[in-house]
């Protein structure tokens, strides 16, 4: 009965933060002088480090980062990093945003590459 119930709940979080759901939330939008390249080598390597699996997308002149959640099949975060007139223009989706009290793994390796 537990691990029935616990299905149920990880499947109902997984439906919440997947990466349709993830990409309608506004993004918190950063800037920093590094370059796209030097950016996105910092983040990859600290939510590595974090113990997190990430996959990087290219997209046309930027690139996409997703950060997988703890439960399968969820998207934890979406990072697009892109060129901006000067330096690198980072955005932020990330799962429970407005929650004061989520874990702040993802959003503290984005800051410190800055």
């Amino acid at each position: 009965m537990r691990a029935k119930t616990l299905a149920v709940l990880a499947a109902a979080l997984a439906g919440c933060t997947s990466q349709a759901n993830l990409e309608r939330n506004p993004p918190m939008e950063l800037r920093t002088g590094k370059s796209a390249e030097d950016y996105r080598s910092c983040l990859v390597a600290g939510l590595e480090k974090d113990g997190r699996h990430v996959e990087v997308q290219p997209q046309g002149n930027s690139q996409r980062v997703l950060v997988d959640s703890k439960v399968p099949g969820a998207t934890a975060a979406i990072i697009d990093i892109g060129s901006a007139s000067r330096g690198t223009r980072v955005q932020l989706r990330e799962q429970m945003a407005n929650n004061p009290l989520r874990p702040r793994a993802i959003l503290t390796v984005v800051k410190d590459c800055l």
